[in-house]
């Protein structure tokens, strides 16, 4: 049985419409009884969001990586961005 948990949405304003094209939602789910999470682009169908190609399905220890790189370099990411404007 697959299982999804919605965590959060990127790119939607308070009243839950999409402020971008491709909005992001991050997910946990499950695939053949393995658990990953999911972040992901969507786009808008009739009847509601659909997941584009276009995402990552992430393991735990990919996670767990993931986290401590944003950590180590947050302020090296922050700088990174803070240069455009």
């Amino acid at each position: 049985m697959q299982e999804e948990i919605e965590l959060g949405r990127i790119g939607f304003n308070s009243s839950g419409e999409a402020i971008v094209r491709e909005p992001i939602i991050v997910k946990l789910s499950t695939f053949k009884n393995s658990r990953f999470l999911d972040v992901r682009k969507y786009f808008q169908k009739e009847d509601g969001w659909a997941p584009t190609a276009k995402g990552v399905t992430l393991q735990l220890d990919q996670v767990e990586d993931l986290i401590k790189i944003v950590e180590k370099n947050k302020s090296q990411i922050t700088d990174w961005f803070d240069k455009t404007k």
